[in-house]
């Protein structure tokens, strides 16, 4: 049990500093593409520590759970890519969406939410057959719990910033 609440004490540390550090520096950056190129190394770096100290890893793991975790962030990046130049453009024309606007935007988004499901879905087979079902369950629960805190702090920037 201490160990739960060690690991769920630095989760909510190092996911709360990465969020602080993310809505400071979007305030700093000049262009979308500075913005995106700082989300994602800032992502890149905090995230890796957050799945390290979660996913509990036996030695003889830890070479193909990090093999496949790089090859899992390049794919997650492509997407978050994505997903963030849709955010983007609707932020920046909130308030004059039209019917035909809203209707693009969810053709765009809706398949990346079940792209970004299936690849978590993907990796997860992968980590379990090169570890155990233990290792990919926290892989799992980890890169669920991170997307869903970054899509919440991110609904609530945006409520914020448009009722300011």
């Amino acid at each position: 049990m201490a160990v739960y609440s060690t690991k769920s004490l630095i989760m909510k540390k190092l996911s709360s500093l990465f969020i602080a550090i993310l809505f400071v520096t979007l305030g700093f950056s000049q262009t979308y593409q500075d913005d995106l190129e700082l989300i994602q190394s800032l992502y890149g770096m905090e995230k890796k520590e957050v799945v390290d100290a979660f996913v509990e890893l036996d030695p003889n793991e830890e070479g193909a759970f990090w093999e496949l975790y790089a090859e899992y962030e390049t794919k997650r990046k492509d997407l978050g890519k994505k997903k963030y130049e849709i955010l983007w453009n609707y932020v920046n024309d909130y308030g004059t969406i039209r019917a035909a606007d809203a209707e693009m935007i969810m053709n765009e988004i809706l398949p990346l939410r079940t792209d970004t499901d299936k690849l978590i879905r993907t990796y997860y087979k992968k980590i379990k057959s090169k570890t155990d079902a233990v290792v990919a369950l926290q892989f799992y629960q980890i890169e669920n719990y991170l997307d869903a805190l970054i899509r919440s702090e991110l609904l609530e920037e945006l409520y914020i910033s448009k009722t300011e």
